[in-house]
């Protein structure tokens, strides 16, 4: 009977802190509203309707962890269920 050799795991010691991420969202989401947006903490490295350009060039940049959202209008309620 053969064993099979299972890879040991470590457990990763990159955190990243989006806290100034949210604070710009909260700040500036108005202005991109239907938007995918690209960040690296607070600052915004592209809006589009596709993100996976942008993470590109974020990741050219030598940005590790790129924060990706798709921005919509909060401010009307969702309407969602049956007809």
């Amino acid at each position: 009977m053969s064993t099979v050799s299972i890879p040991k795991v470590y457990p990763a010691h990159f955190k990243p802190d989006f806290s100034a991420t949210r604070e710009w969202l909260k700040q500036h989401w108005q202005e991109h509203v239907g938007k995918w947006v690209v960040l690296d903490g607070n600052r915004l490295i592209g809006e589009g309707d596709d993100p996976r350009p942008i993470v590109a060039a974020a990741r050219v940049e030598g940005v590790t962890a790129p924060f990706v959202e798709f921005i919509r209008d909060e401010s009307e309620p969702f309407m969602g269920g049956w007809y």
